[in-house]
């Protein structure tokens, strides 16, 4: 299944002067790399990414996909500054089956995209990824964007309202009825994602998978992206942990191709999101991405 990654907006709480928020680099990968690596894992590898503010730096930076064994194609939205239901409203032209809609600002664990990706989606519906935790501290709780769900479907989204039960994660299965949505808000003047959520709960075709049990995080100020480091060291600890010793399969690429081989994981682990694997046959070792090792024994 593909997926289409909202990149386009500023995020001023998060501003750098030169590089946009989705380059912001948590714990050595930038925000963007961390939500592809997510979905790669969740064996996703197709990607559609809207740019706007700053995107050729964005595309510069990420490339075609070639580095992390993906395939990228990038849609440019001029309107960036409208909101962020313009940029979704962009891909209308790109996609006439089911999709994955991500945000470039919410880390997951890759988890919640297999489970979507196993939904028998009902025809013209989409389904919103929600928390019902609503005393966690992995979002802004101020900002963040509140849903009232009965009987599994959404019945209000929007970041103001005073009666919810839900905090929507930012993650979603769409069918193309998104885009038929997105141009009703849109032709209403109200250019957020959230506008044409609510229209899809209008017409009572937008149901929702509870993540709560779940990890995801939505940086979205100084403070979130703290949580986040320290959210994320916490997890690769554990996983580099469980993999300890155990034999992989891995893979890189060098300038003149892909290689996979076959080694250990060594006991010399090292940064957050990498360790150590010594290859079976010339004894070599080589320091690689957890997303580029699958454990075969």
């Amino acid at each position: 299944m593909e997926t289409l990654i909202i990149a386009a907006g500023r995020g001023s709480r998060l501003d750098r002067r030169f590089y946009p928020k989705p380059l912001i680099p948590v714990l050595r990968l930038s925000l963007l790399e961390r939500i592809i690596l997510s979905s790669k894992l969740a064996s996703i590898n197709r990607f559609k990414i809207v740019v706007g503010y700053m995107a050729e730096i964005i595309i510069k930076k990420i490339g075609s996909g070639y580095k992390h064994d993906v395939h990228i194609d990038y849609i440019f939205n001029p309107d960036w500054e409208r909101g962020n239901g313009i940029s979704v409203y962009r891909a209308k032209d790109y996609f006439k089956e089911n999709f994955i809609l991500l945000m470039s600002d919410h880390l997951f664990d890759d988890s919640i995209l297999r489970k979507l990706q196993q939904i028998d989606l009902e025809e013209d519906c989409c389904v919103l990824c929600v928390d019902y935790k609503l005393n966690s501290d992995h979002f802004n709780f101020y900002d963040a964007t509140k849903v009232w769900v009965e009987n599994g479907r959404v019945k209000r989204i929007g970041k103001h309202l005073e009666q919810f039960n839900a905090i929507d994660a930012g993650m979603f299965l769409c069918s193309p009825v998104i885009f038929d949505a997105l141009g009703e808000s849109i032709s209403q003047e109200e250019y957020s994602l959230s506008a044409g959520n609510q229209v899809l709960s209008n017409w009572g075709k937008l149901k929702i998978l509870d993540i709560s049990d779940h990890f995801w995080i939505d940086v979205d100020d100084k403070e979130s992206l703290r949580k986040a480091k320290k959210m994320l060291m916490k997890r690769a600890m554990a996983i580099k942990q469980s993999l300890f010793g155990k034999k992989v399969k891995f893979w890189f690429i060098d300038r003149d191709g892909r290689y996979e081989l076959t080694g250990v994981v060594t006991e010399h682990i090292v940064a957050e999101n990498c360790l150590t694997v010594q290859d079976d046959k010339k004894g070599l070792k080589y320091y690689l991405g957890i997303d580029r090792i699958q454990v075969i024994q």
